[in-house]
């Protein structure tokens, strides 16, 4: 991946800033390759051809569609299990799926240790523990940690009947054109159009690349700072010395605003070992940066059952079906 690829990937995000809602980074379905363009400064036609390359490689393949969990009342939680054999991952990602309520697991390879993140969803704390339990049966390298909130932010709009309907054609067709919600729901296109933005902004559902995309190598790093007085400059140091940095948003990775004691984050390229690991004795010695955090995605699976089902329920009581 060279420094070009990096950053058309990276504006594919809302603001060019990396959200995971619930998995896998968001990337936002308005933002056209002219407009990718205009922010890295090549023309249209490099990025389509940029992006298609990406595609045949296996990144960017396909995208789906996943809604708020708060459209049903539910909350995302997330636990982490131990992994101490690689021989244990493929036997979970597949059993991980047949737990109700698990949307979406990541094998990752932080710091101290690799361990599978399990994202799911629950109604309150306590059926969140009863969940997690149940997960921790299934590991074979030991006890899970317990589960802990991950915030999302809550869908802002009560949705109508139109709003079920349009929401549960993207999750079948998530990059299907506007034209195609208009015929399929049987509404102007102008409606569709509204319905698709409205949805979009009130956070009803995002998109993300789908269960067929590879990964990127990419890590994510965490920096704590010494005080909130730092973060400017730190940033600013950053900024000047790499273009290979993705700012993570300030709710891009499950805290709560005002809750976590991380201040900065961002995604760097991983597949250089060393120009990464130069860039972080870098950082680690800039004024006001007291820990730095890596993390490194191994692998991910969706499981798309649980939503996919809500979704369908939700759209038939809508239109007044029990």
């Amino acid at each position: 991946m060279d420094p070009l690829d990096f950053a058309i990937y990276r504006f594919l995000s809302p603001g060019g800033e990396a959200r995971f809602w619930g998995g896998r980074r968001l990337i936002d379905p308005r933002i056209t390759p002219r407009t990718i363009a205009e922010r890295v400064g090549i023309s249209e036609s490099g990025v389509r051809n940029r992006l298609q390359h990406l595609a045949e490689r296996g990144f960017l393949k396909d995208q789906v569609v996943l809604p708020n969990p708060s459209l049903f009342g539910r909350r995302l939680f997330v636990t982490d299990l131990p992994i101490r054999q690689s021989a244990d991952v493929d036997h979970l990602l597949r059993d991980l799926g047949l737990v109700d309520g698990v949307v979406f697991t990541r094998d990752i390879l932080d710091e101290s240790e690799r361990k599978m993140q399990v994202h799911f969803v629950a109604d309150s704390t306590a059926t969140a523990a009863r969940v997690g339990a149940l997960i921790g049966r299934l590991s074979p390298g030991g006890a899970p940690a317990a589960p802990r909130p991950y915030y999302i932010p809550p869908c802002s709009r009560e949705l109508s009947s139109l709003d079920w309907r349009v929401l549960l054609f993207l999750r079948r067709e998530p990059e299907a054109p506007l034209a195609d919600i208009h015929d399929a729901v049987g509404i102007s296109l102008k409606t569709a159009a509204r319905c698709y933005h409205q949805l979009i902004d009130a956070h009803a559902c995002w998109w993300t690349h789908g269960p067929a995309s590879e990964e990127f190598p990419l890590a994510l790093v965490r920096i704590d700072l010494a005080s909130a007085a730092h973060r400017d400059p730190v940033i600013g140091w950053i900024e000047r010395s790499t273009h290979g940095w993705m700012p993570v948003a300030g709710d891009g990775f499950g805290v709560e605003p005002g809750g976590g004691a991380t201040a900065l984050a961002g995604l760097v390229p991983a597949d250089v070992p060393t120009s990464l690991e130069r860039f972080l004795r870098r950082l680690a010695s800039v004024e006001g940066v007291a820990e730095i955090r890596r993390t490194f995605a191994l692998g991910s699976s969706i499981y798309p059952g649980w939503l996919t089902d809500h979704i369908a329920s939700a759209a038939l009581a809508a239109r007044g079906f029990p």
